[in-house]
C-alpha cells in the first residue's frame, strides 16, 4: 500500500483501531478492494535475459506486489528456461514483437547490452510501452537521443538504471547536505583492474564509468558548463583512464575519477555542502563530518533494513519501485532520458566527442 498518500494511511489506522473485531474483517476487505481498484496490477514484458537481468532485475520485479511477471522474449534458450523456471512466465517469445502484440504489456524491461538495445526499445517506445532499460542507453549518444525522441513522440517514459542514484548512502547524503545550504564539491571514484588489450564494443567510459558522471552530475544538482578532462591508456591500447574536472551553473565543481588500470575494485563519492562534508563507500556506508563532528551509518541502517537486503540499500530495489509509482501515477522517472540526456552529453564532453 506504499502509494497510498499518509492521511489515508490515517485514516485507516482510525478505523480499525476504533472498531470492533467483526467490523475490522469487513473494514479490512473493504479497504484492501479500494487499494486494488486504485492500484491496478500492472502487466510487465521482459526483453533478454542476460546476467545482468537475472541477478539484479528480475528478482527485484518479482518483489513488487503491483507487477505480473506475465511474458519474456529471450534467444538463447538456455537462459529463456532459467527465468520461467524461476519466475513461471506464463507467455514465452523469441520476437519481441510478437510480445507486443499478442500480451499487450503495460512496461517492457529491456534489459540487455547496449549493442543490441536500439532497436526491441524503439519498437517498444512506438507501441506506447513504457520502458527500462540498463545504462548506457544505446551505443552512443545518438542512439539515446533516438530512444528519447521517441520516448517523447509517444508520451512514454524511458528510464534509465542508474541506480548509483537510489543507493541509500547517496540519498542520505544530498537530504542532509542540502539542509546546510548549497552543494559546493562532489567527488566520484570508480576504479577497477581491467588491464591488457581486450576488445570493447565501446569505451570504458561510456560502458561503466557512466554510473559515476551520472552520479556526479545528479549530485551537483546543475548542468556542466566547462569541463576539462583527460583521458589515458595505462598497460592497454584503449582508453582506460579517465579524469574530468566539471564546473556547474549551479557554482558547484565536480571531480570524476574513472582508472581501469588500477589494483581493483574501488567505489566512492564524496558530497560537499556549508559545513558539512559527506564520503560514501557505495553501497555500505556513509561518513558525515559536521561542524568538526563525525558519525558514520550503514547502508542499511539509512533504510531501517537487514544487512543481506543488498538490493534494498543498493538502490536496485528502490529504483524498480520508483518506475512503477511514476507508470502508475504518470509522473516522470528520476532517471528518465529527459534527465540522463544531460549526463550522457557530459559524457561525450568527457570523452571528447564532437
Amino acid at each position: 500500500m506504499r502509494l497510498l498518500g499518509c492521511n489515508l494511511y490515517f485514516s485507516i489506522w482510525v478505523c480499525l483501531h476504533n472498531a470492533d473485531s467483526t467490523t475490522q474483517g469487513k473494514l479490512s476487505v473493504a479497504i484492501q478492494a479500494k487499494y486494488e481498484k486504485e492500484s491496478p496490477m500492472l502487466k510487465a514484458g521482459f526483453i533478454g535475459a542476460g546476467g545482468r537481468g537475472q541477478s539484479a532485475h528480475y528478482p527485484n520485479v518479482a518483489r513488487l506486489e503491483q507487477v505480473e511477471m506475465a511474458a519474456v522474449c529471450e534467444l538463447d534458450e538456455t537462459r529463456l528456461g532459467q527465468v520461467v523456471e524461476r519466475y513461471g512466465f506464463a507467455h514465452t517469445f523469441s520476437d519481441h514483437r510478437k510480445m507486443l502484440d499478442q500480451v499487450d504489456p503495460d512496461l517492457v524491461y529491456c534489459v540487455m547490452n547496449e549493442k543490441w538495445v536500439l532497436e526491441p526499445a524503439l519498437d517498444c517506445l512506438k507501441a506506447g510501452k513504457d520502458i527500462f532499460i540498463e545504462k548506457p542507453p544505446g551505443a552512443n549518444s545518438d542512439e539515446t537521443r533516438q530512444l528519447l525522441e521517441a520516448a517523447r513522440a509517444n508520451n512514454v517514459w524511458a528510464m534509465v538504471g542508474f541506480q548509483r542514484r537510489y543507493a541509500a548512502v547517496t540519498r542520505q547524503a544530498m537530504s542532509i547536505v542540502a539542509a546546510k545550504g548549497p552543494v559546493s564539491l562532489v567527488n566520484t571514484t570508480f576504479n577497477k583492474q581491467i588491464l591488457g588489450d581486450g576488445e570493447e564494443f565501446t569505451t570504458t567510459l561510456w560502458n561503466d564509468v557512466c554510473h559515476v558522471v551520472d552520479l556526479v552530475r545528479y549530485m551537483a544538482g546543475g548542468e556542466a558548463v566547462e569541463v576539462t578532462a583527460y583521458r589515458d591508456k595505462f598497460g592497454s591500447s584503449n582508453r582506460n583512464h579517465y579524469t574530468a574536472l566539471v564546473r556547474f551553473d549551479n557554482e558547484a565543481t565536480g571531480v570524476v575519477f574513472g582508472n581501469r588500470a588500477s589494483g581493483g575494485r574501488v567505489l566512492r563519492s564524496e558530497l560537499h555542502g556549508v559545513g558539512i562534508g559527506c564520503y560514501m563507500k557505495l553501497p555500505e556506508e556513509i561518513e558525515i563530518y559536521e561542524d568538526n563532528q563525525r558519525r558514520t551509518m550503514a547502508g542499511w541502517e539509512v533504510d531501517g533494513v537487514d544487512q543481506g537486503d543488498v538490493d534494498r540499500y543498493e538502490g536496485v530495489l528502490d529504483m524498480h519501485e520508483h518506475f512503477v509509482d511514476c507508470v502508475i501515477n504518470r509522473t516522470q522517472p528520476n532517471s528518465d532520458l529527459r534527465d540522463v540526456i544531460h549526463s550522457i552529453e557530459l559524457v561525450d564532453q568527457i570523452e571528447g566527442v564532437q
